[in-house]
């Protein structure tokens, strides 16, 4: 291309980026409103990447070499996105949950005082469901995929944490999941009729994993990813399913047997809603409602259920899988021997780590559980020990356990020492209180929002920290 070319293609796009500045600078003065008098919004991003391009494709040497410049100096570019930066660091001082997260800053920032309330009904199962579902997530993380023998090679002690230094920890697509379901439940919960619910709660579900998926988020199971992608081709949530028994349904159907146990077919409605958008499997839809009802045993019952009495409970929902029946009834016999985890995964054929298929996570799940119904710490660390897919494991005994001991139950250093932002422990506890709020009255107690920039630095963090974590696993010990 000639000279006169490059120039004239420089031109254009240096005119797009005086054109975007000038709109820009009219909305910062007032001077360019939108309908009916309000504020317009700035052009975001346009200016900068065409000013860019501008001075990348121009003959000159010297204003290629400022590529950069136009990003900066646009008003839609780089100012935006500091003036957005700022707001956030902001809120985050202000809110100050993420700092009473971090140990070296706690003695500096005093805590709100917050005036005294009852709590509402269910809400200690609630926030012990959540809490219990991001510790367990995030102690099995670093063991995710190991097999039982190298797992015990690289982590002799499991006491704690071991995805960050100094026994910190992070959470998966495990506690996100839940925490958006819970965001779901608060938004529908004003619905009646259990059908009508649990086709609102699909549609509101199917947007929520539509936006995460946005995110960039490590780790996301296959099965799930092709069902989003389905969904933002514009197949609606009642069939964007895929034909997969994985085990991503169980991780976040307790918190629906802990809220909705009570109503049976508004339980099983919303199961099935929530199952369906990734998962169309009747195994998966079983293996879910089996964790839903085990989570509402656990968060109403003072003693020990058997396991004789959680199987004769099931069977009506989960009528016509024999496989299942089958399954349960072998489990409820390990469990009255005694046999230890290790052992009933081994007669199950995972011998070296519990895969991802939907019959193997729950009944390994529930057999920890019906053992060890309120040692949360014994129940994890067997579970963790077993290897394979110890993330949606714990997920799932952290979350049964959680909603019979609450918050109080959970190991407080486990607590202290989970290093997530924005979704903090304080924040979970805020959603599970409005949670526990919609359900007790039936009507919304408002969507706990996020920032999405938040959740992108989040992630922007998370996936470097995955990465590293992978590269050790290919150093010894073997």
């Amino acid at each position: 291309m000639s000279d006169f070319g490059q120039w004239a293609i420089a031109g254009m796009l240096g005119a797009v980026f005086l054109a975007a500045n000038g709109i820009n600078t009219a909305i910062l003065m007032g001077k360019w409103r939108g309908a009916e008098g309000r504020a317009a919004a700035p052009v975001v991003l346009v200016g900068g990447i065409a000013g860019a391009m501008s001075f990348a494709l121009s003959p000159s040497e010297a204003l290629r070499a400022w590529y950069w410049l136009p990003l900066v100096i646009d008003l839609g570019s780089g100012p935006l996105f500091a003036v957005a930066l700022a707001a956030v660091l902001l809120r985050a001082w202000r809110a100050r949950d993420w700092l009473h997260d971090l140990p070296f800053v706690h003695y500096l920032v005093a805590a709100a005082p917050e005036s005294p309330r009852p709590p509402y009904p269910r809400e200690r199962a609630i926030v012990g469901c959540l809490l219990g579902t991001a510790v367990g997530d995030a102690l099995g993380l670093a063991c995710e995929g190991l097999s039982r023998r190298r797992q015990a090679r690289l982590f002799p002690r499991l006491d704690g944490y071991r995805l960050l230094p100094f026994g910190k920890g992070m959470c998966s697509d495990d506690t996100e999941h839940a925490c958006m379901l819970a965001q779901s439940l608060i938004a529908t919960a004003h619905f009646r009729d259990p059908d009508g619910m649990g086709r609102r709660l699909g549609a509101d579900f199917a947007w929520r994993l539509r936006f995460w998926l946005l995110g960039l988020p490590a780790g996301i199971g296959l099965a799930t990813l092709r069902a989003i992608l389905k969904l933002w081709l514009g197949i609606p949530a009642r069939s964007s399913g895929v034909n997969s028994a994985g085990n991503a349904p169980a991780m976040r159907s307790a918190l629906i047997g802990v809220c909705h146990g009570t109503d049976v077919p508004r339980m099983r409605a919303l199961v099935h809603a929530a199952t369906r958008i990734t998962h169309n499997d009747a195994r998966a839809q079983n293996g879910a409602q089996a964790v839903a009802l085990a989570a509402y045993l656990a968060a109403t019952r003072d003693a020990d259920i058997a396991a004789d009495e959680f199987i004769a409970l099931l069977a009506p929902l989960c009528e016509r899988d024999a496989a299942l029946g089958e399954l349960m009834r072998a489990m409820a016999l390990s469990v009255a021997r005694g046999e230890s985890a290790a052992a009933y995964a081994a007669s199950l054929g995972c011998a070296k780590g519990v895969s991802g298929y939907m019959y193997h996570t729950v009944p390994v799940a529930l057999q920890i559980w019906l053992r060890r119904q309120t040692d949360f710490r014994g129940a994890l660390i067997e579970a963790v020990r077993l290897g394979g897919d110890t993330d949606t494991v714990g997920a799932v005994i952290g979350a049964l356990i959680g909603a019979r001991v609450g918050k109080e139950g959970i190991p407080a250093e486990w607590l202290r020492d989970l290093w997530e932002w924005p979704r903090t422990t304080a924040w979970m506890e805020r959603l599970g209180a409005r949670l526990a709020r919609s359900c007790e009255e039936r009507a919304s107690a408002g969507v706990l929002r996020l920032n999405w920039i938040e959740l992108a630095l989040r992630n922007l963090l998370f996936v470097p920290l995955v990465l590293a974590h992978g590269l050790r696993r290919l150093l010894p010990p073997y």
